[in-house]
């Protein structure tokens, strides 16, 4: 066999991405092969599945296995693969570079018409759902004319009775006076008649009336608003999810009051000191941590469960920030974070803090970074909901930021867990 394999061109054990011989190979729908990590790796740059090779387009990300029959015959090759000479290798790296730069072109004209039809679709998107608000709020001001209108033809009604029945008692008392009844011998029994007319002095007109009716009405405009924006920010969240990437816990940043799980998912603070060797990179003084991961340039997007805590910051710190003593979280300082305070506060580590009102109280929480935009995002993951997003300009790493908050007597012991699987919503 192995004579055999010595026959085959070497480019059936290459993987198209990084030009090796496979490593864990993975065969998708399509038939082509490559590299585990180099499939992976690839598909968590682009926001659509589709293979390298010849670009077919998967609906649903296929699952990768490892293709053992291939990997077999590839380490085979990789132990029996014939030495190039110097020459040859050299003009075969040329044409290979040749090769990956018109590839790349081919990739850049095939993401620039995805491109185009994602600009054209949220143009129309943009286009109905402002066309709808438009409408709302036209007709939510006709009909505040028309009740304006119809509240002002009664109260002329009103008035108008009024008017006529107050002429109606002065004919009568003009006549009284012009003419005395001469049956009534007692002039008490006019004054009787006199007392016992309306007090107009507690008959007014408002004028006026039309306090607050802009105003509702524009609070139920906004209620709309606030409703499309919710269904706009779950559709948002929808789309986030694709930038997923693999988040662990970095014990060396973990301040010793910080318990990390073995497999550096979860953290909660142990209100006892643990032996940990002092490095620069520990938090000394707050109990916080970093994750191993950082990011400094495209989008990435993970879930962490809060469940039932009382206490907690989560959100993104710059490698750079400071790690020693007392500092303010907030982005001047390289953090953009939120938080849960003792007491059902949520705060946004803006400076000063901005208060977040939330209706639901999220079990699990969503970060989505797009770092070339400077955007930090915020959702409820349960809802969908839209939290807070903060717009900057990064310039350093950006590492995700937890923090469990103290024990709080035992009411804030649970962990924060990093998910490996997302919310339905």
């Amino acid at each position: 066999m192995t004579a055999t394999l010595s026959l085959l061109p070497e480019k059936h054990f290459l993987c198209y991405l990084c030009r090796d011989i496979f490593t864990s190979p993975v065969t998708i729908p399509c038939g082509h092969s490559f590299c585990l990590s180099c499939l992976c790796n690839y598909w968590t740059r682009h926001q659509i599945k589709y293979c390298p090779d010849c670009r077919r387009v998967f609906t649903d990300r296929p699952d990768l296995s490892v293709n053992r029959i291939l990997a077999d015959v590839s380490e085979k090759y990789r132990k029996t693969r014939p030495q190039k000479p110097p020459d040859e290798e050299m003009v075969v790296d040329i044409e290979e570079m040749i090769q990956e730069r018109q590839q790349k072109i081919e990739r850049l004209k095939y993401s620039l018409e995805h491109q185009k039809s994602s600009y054209l679709r949220e143009v129309r998107e943009s286009q109905k759902v402002f066309s709808a608000l438009v409408q709302a709020m036209e007709k939510s001001h006709k009909a505040v004319v028309v009740a304006i209108e119809e509240k002002q033809k009664q109260e002329a009604k009103r008035v108008d009775a009024l008017v006529h029945e107050i002429e109606d008692e002065i004919q009568n008392l003009r006549r009284q006076m012009a003419e005395p009844d001469p049956q009534v011998s007692d002039q008490s029994e006019d004054l009787k008649d006199v007392t016992t007319m309306k007090d107009w002095s507690k008959v007014t007109i408002e004028t006026d009336p039309c306090v607050g009716v802009t105003r509702r009405a524009l609070s139920d405009i906004m209620e709309k608003i606030k409703m499309e924006v919710n269904r706009l920010s779950k559709a948002e969240l929808k789309r986030t999810e694709k930038y997923i990437v693999d988040v662990n816990l970095s014990a060396k940043t973990a301040h010793p009051f910080l318990w990390v799980s073995d497999d550096r998912k979860q953290v909660r603070h142990t209100d006892k000191l643990q032996e940990v060797p002092d490095n620069p990179k520990r938090f000394d003084r707050v109990a916080n941590v970093l994750a191993k991961e950082g990011f400094s340039s495209g989008r990435c997007y993970w879930e962490v469960e809060v469940g039932e805590k009382i206490e907690w910051t989560l959100g993104v710190a710059g490698q750079s920030i400071n790690r020693k003593g007392k500092f303010t979280v907030c982005p001047a300082n390289g953090f953009w974070t939120l938080s849960l305070k003792v007491g059902g506060q949520y705060l946004v580590n803006t400076s000063p803090v901005t208060l977040v009102a939330l209706e639901q109280r999220p079990k699990k929480v969503s970060v989505f970074v797009d770092y070339t935009e400077g955007r930090v995002s915020f959702f409820c993951a349960d809802s969908g909901v839209h939290v807070h997003t903060f717009t900057d300009t990064f310039t350093d790493r950006l590492h995700p930021f937890f923090s469990p908050g103290r024990l709080h007597g035992g009411k804030n012991a649970a962990p924060l867990i990093i998910s490996s699987s997302f919310c339905s919503i």
